[in-house]
This record gives C-alpha cells, sequence and structure tokens, in this order.
C-alpha cells in the first residue's frame, strides 16, 4: 500500500522524515525541532493538525500546520515564531511519536506481536494524510538513519505495512495508555486461550490486563493458566480484585492453588475473601497442603458417586456436574461413610445397563496415592499404569481429590525449564 506517487518525490512519505528535523520561520531563523506530529482520532484516514515544537528552554509548543510549508528536506513556517497561535489538542487528538510509535500490534493470524515501526503518510492538497502503520525492518532502520547504509550494503528489506483504517486506537488521550492498539479486522477471541497466553507473555503488564479485561471471567481463566507463574503473580497485581477473584472462581482448584500459594499472605486473604464462598473454601483447604505432594497438585472438580446408584442415574447426576468436574474419564464410587470403593469409566457407565448399580460393575482393586506422596512419585503412579487420572486419598481411605496427566506433564515440563 506505498504511495508510489510521492516515491522519489520531495513529498513526506514517513512521519520518521520529519521528527528531530529543525524548523524555520518566514525569515529563516530556526525556532526550534519538530519533536512530535498532532492528529484527531475522528477519520479512518486523519490529517496531521499539527506539530509539536521543541523551542529555546525546551518548551513544547504544538504549531497548527496550516502555518506549515513542509517538504522531506525542510520544514518551515510560513510566519513569524511570535505571530503563531498555538494549537489546542482535543479530546480526540493523539501524539503519533508519544503515543504510537513502537506500540504493540496483536497479529492474530500470525499469533504474534509487532511493533509500529514508523508511519506511513500520503499528501492530500496541502495536508498530510495519515495512510499506515510500518511494522518492518526496513521502518525500523528508517528511524535510527541507518536505511541508506543498508541499501548500500545490498541489504534487501521488506516492507510490511497496515492500513491505518484497520487499526483500532482508543478514543482519547486520557485512556490511550490503558487501552493496546490492535489490529482491528482480527479477532483475538477466535485464538485457543493457549494461544493468547502466548501474547500475553509478550506484552508488558498493562496491555496484559487489557486483554484479560477483554474477556468474560471464564475464558480469561483459561488464558491465565497458561500463562508462566510469575507473569500471573504480576497480572492479578494489576488486575482489580473483584476481577481477579472471579477469574480464580473458574480457574481449575489446583491451578487457583497453585497462584495462591505465591501471594502474600495478605493478597491472598483478601482474594479469598471476594471469592464464592464454596469455591474460596476447596482452596483454603487445597492451600493446607505441601506443594510437593499430591495434595499440593491435586484438583477437587472429579465425578464422584455413591456405590448404589444406578448407571442411568449416574448419567443423569454427570450432566448436572460436567461443567464443574476436570475429568469425567473416570466415575469414583464412594461408600456411605465417603470411603473409596471403586472406578469405573464413562465409557463403562454409557454401556451399561440403566438399573445396574455401579457396585456391580466397577473396578474394586482401587489404584489410588496418599495425600502425602511426593509429587513426581505421583507421575510415576500415573505413568506405571497409564492413568488419565488418579484418585488422591488419605489415612481413612476418603477420597480427597485428583491428579490428572495434564497436571502431571505440566509438572514435568516444568521441571525440565
Amino acid at each position: 500500500m506505498k504511495n508510489k506517487s510521492a516515491q522519489g518525490s520531495d513529498f513526506l512519505q514517513f512521519i520518521s522524515e520529519i521528527i528531530e528535523r529543525p524548523v524555520f520561520d518566514s525569515n529563516g531563523k530556526i525556532v526550534g525541532k519538530c519533536k512530535d506530529c498532532i492528529i484527531s482520532t475522528k477519520r479512518s484516514y486523519p490529517v496531521i493538525n499539527a506539530i509539536v515544537l521543541r523551542g529555546p528552554h525546551k518548551k513544547d509548543i504544538n504549531i497548527p500546520w496550516e502555518y506549515v510549508n513542509n517538504s522531506r528536506s525542510t520544514i518551515s513556517l510560513n510566519t513569524l515564531f511570535e505571530n503563531i497561535k498555538e494549537y489546542n489538542i482535543g479530546e480526540r487528538d493523539i501524539k503519533l511519536v508519544e503515543d504510537v510509535f513502537d506500540k504493540q500490534l496483536v497479529d492474530v493470524d500470525g499469533k504474534k506481536i509487532r511493533r509500529i515501526n514508523d508511519l506511513q503518510v500520503s499528501p492530500v492538497n496541502s495536508h498530510y494524510r495519515l495512510i499506515g502503520v510500518d511494522i518492518s525492518l526496513k521502518g525500523a532502520l528508517r528511524r535510527l538513519g541507518l536505511e541508506k547504509i543498508a541499501s548500500s550494503l545490498k541489504i534487501n528489506l521488506q516492507e510490511d505495512y497496515i492500513d491505518w483504517k484497520d487499526i483500532d486506537v482508543s478514543t482519547s488521550r486520557d485512556n490511550m495508555f490503558n487501552l493496546k492498539l490492535k489490529v482491528h479486522k482480527y479477532d483475538l477471541k477466535k485464538l485457543h486461550p493457549a494461544d493468547i497466553a502466548d501474547i500475553v507473555e509478550k506484552l508488558s503488564v498493562k496491555d496484559s490486563v487489557t486483554i484479560l479485561n477483554s474477556f468474560d471471567d471464564e475464558v480469561a481463566a483459561d488464558i491465565l493458566e497458561e500463562v508462566s507463574q510469575e507473569n500471573q503473580m504480576c497480572l492479578l497485581d494489576e488486575i482489580d480484585s473483584k476481577k481477579a477473584a472471579n477469574i480464580l472462581n473458574k480457574m481449575s482448584p489446583d491451578d487457583a492453588t497453585d497462584l495462591l500459594g505465591c501471594l502474600s499472605d495478605s493478597k491472598t486473604d483478601n482474594l479469598l475473601e471476594l471469592m464464592d464462598p464454596e469455591e474460596s473454601n476447596d482452596l483454603k483447604k487445597l492451600l493446607q497442603y505441601p506443594e510437593d505432594t499430591a495434595g499440593g497438585i491435586m484438583t477437587t472438580e472429579f465425578a464422584a458417586v455413591s456405590e448404589e446408584l444406578k448407571a442411568g442415574e449416574i448419567v443423569d447426576k454427570l450432566k448436572e456436574m460436567d461443567k464443574e468436574a476436570e475429568s469425567i474419564y473416570y466415575i469414583y464410587a464412594l461408600s456411605k461413610q465417603d470411603n473409596l470403593t471403586g472406578v469405573t469409566s464413562l465409557k463403562q457407565v454409557l454401556f451399561a445397563d440403566p438399573d445396574k448399580p455401579i457396585k456391580e460393575f466397577m473396578t474394586k482393586d482401587v489404584i489410588s496415592v496418599d495425600v502425602n506422596k511426593k509429587q513426581f512419585d505421583v507421575i510415576e503412579t500415573i505413568a506405571k499404569y497409564n492413568l488419565l487420572a488418579v484418585p488422591v486419598t488419605d489415612d481413612e481411605n476418603h477420597l480427597k481429590g485428583i491428579v490428572t496427566v495434564d497436571d502431571a506433564i505440566d509438572l514435568l515440563l516444568q521441571s525440565k525449564s
């Protein structure tokens, strides 16, 4: 989308070409340097309304574009400096160098972060209109004054632009810094939470918080679960406490417990107080276990039913709990005293006679681990018996939780990294 008609002419092509250049008044006197350009975000392709002049004593003055005679080589004013009436910045005005240069764009198709290296303009009558964003290495070298050197070395630099109308800019300078620029034509929400987490890991904390706040609590929880623990802690410090508590409500108990265990006691207590009472109580129980034990890595979301329940009744019960249970590959059978008495697979339940009690077709020799067993011993048990999940019990054989195979894999990956 490069403006070919301007190529090779004396017309300005990029904002970087005007920045730091000396500004002359109508008498040819240097009155300062151009430090920035001001546009309004009201239009799809905004014109430059003013330049920011760094004058004597490093004082910045906003000069309306109507006073500017500009080419790629010089910036001159059509009047004396003292005759200029300063431009008043409007609510929807932004400064291109201060507010846009080096900001990050989310390229959803490429699942990566792109940086704004320069801004492309096109001459329109006596003004210049902003038409594109340069995200190329060539744009970065141009700003550093190294483009000609790269060309002389015959380095082939590719051009890469995004149309300005496809950039979603916040509506005012006041909240510009709270809203990351993003490519409007792409929909961030179509990505998998793990891919969004990869993007979040590369953004500033402020921009990452903006992304999390744009999702509902459940999706935000899925994203946060995929983020490194160090970044989780940083994000939780910046997110509104109530929003953070709502996200924790939706996270799997084991992930939420791991995160809370890394926070200060006061921060943890505050978040637990704001959470749903039932979720909060579950997490308080999990926080009692050392993090390197089965109790410290287990989740309390699992499918458990009375051993007296019939297959048809179990199916009905599973329909009610499928959104809560992290894993329903296995259904655990409990006695009246809540002792673990058996286990069966979801497949067996679905194909069993609806009137047949689970105790008649369940496996009674249950492979389980003690709540205090070391986490890598738990992983060995899962691997040895090819389990999708292993139940965790206390000294009295009460079912306390389960450790899933994906949690075991996560632990192995963490230990290697």
